[in-house]
């Protein structure tokens, strides 16, 4: 039977990533740093502190994985794109990466981001558009995947590598863009915002652990984007919201400049993976965003129970 450790399974991504594992015939090992309450049949849990090298390697060691889907990182929003943090996950995951290799491993997946590709105007397309970061956390989810090659090819398991972009869905992290409208609106505060005009592909979260677990049980090697294909402008998707909890007059549209250096356009192409995974994202982002704003409303109603 195939033997998967999940790193980052308590973080966004990851809860939806376990959810999507329960339908495969596998063993699950999960790890965190703090356990306690979540010791669910039949995931194993595991604790350890992955961005101390050597924990990670012991971790590998100790449950010795078939399959190893790595989304642990950095990933505080409005940090984690400058933070030194991230040299520690690059080290750590380097660490991981050879124990892997050393224990037999045979399939290993990582979360990479659409923050490795230049900034440009059209489509992003894996084996065409420039790696160029613009961010240490760029650069260091880059820098991995190349680790993660030359390890591959030195042990010989196989790899590739889903570079994610804007992922939104039920349990995302308070301070990214939908869930701070959401917050904002349901208690009638002013939502201030750029001018919302850039070019987005966002994908639903139960969509990209999907193409990530289909990526982890399949050989294709290669790095392969996680998104829709379709470019949605963040104001469309603060004005989706906005209507749906009546708060348009609530909206300040282009109170805040955008930051330094961000792009216009950031969208995905997903030819290669049509073509040789032969996956589209199945949700349309009304439907997503619907879901959310019904999942968020069911947990007030139950917070308030």
């Amino acid at each position: 039977m195939k033997r998967v450790l999940v790193t980052g399974a308590t973080g966004f991504l990851g809860r939806h990533c376990l959810a999507r594992l329960s339908d495969e015939l596998c063993e699950i090992h999960a790890v965190s740093r703090n356990v306690q309450a979540l010791e669910v049949n039949p995931i194993q849990w595991h604790s350890a502190d992955l961005r101390d090298p050597a924990a990670a390697g012991q971790l590998i060691a100790v449950i010795r994985p078939t399959h190893l889907l790595h989304l642990a990182w950095e990933a505080t929003p409005r940090v984690y794109s400058g933070s030194p943090e991230n040299l520690r996950w690059l080290e750590a995951a380097t660490a991981m990466l050879a124990a892997f290799g050393q224990a037999g491993g045979q399939r290993f997946v990582g979360a990479g981001t659409s923050a490795e590709y230049e900034a440009g105007d059209e489509p992003c397309a894996e084996d065409l558009a420039l790696i160029r970061p613009a961010t240490i956390y760029g650069k260091c989810k880059a820098a991995c995947w190349l680790a993660a090659q030359e390890a591959a090819q030195y042990y010989g398991f196989t790899a590739a590598w889903g570079r994610i972009f804007l992922p939104f869905g039920l349990g995302d992290m308070p301070g990214r863009l939908i869930p701070s409208v959401i917050d904002a609106l349901d208690r009638h505060r002013p939502v201030e915002t750029t001018h919302g005009q850039q070019l987005r592909d966002f994908i639903y979260a139960p969509d990209v652990a999907d193409l990530l677990v289909r990526l982890l049980f399949l050989q294709e090697g290669g790095a392969f984007n996680v998104g829709t294909g379709r470019a949605t402008t963040v104001r469309s998707v603060i004005e989706f919201i906005a209507d749906r909890r009546g708060g348009r007059d609530l909206l300040r549209l282009g109170t805040i400049p955008l930051p330094l250096g961000e792009p216009s356009t950031l969208i995905a192409n997903m030819t290669k993976v049509s073509a040789r995974l032969g996956w589209s994202a199945p949700t349309p982002i009304e439907v997503g965003l619907a879901k959310v704003l019904e999942g968020v409303r069911r947990n007030q109603r139950g917070g308030d129970a």
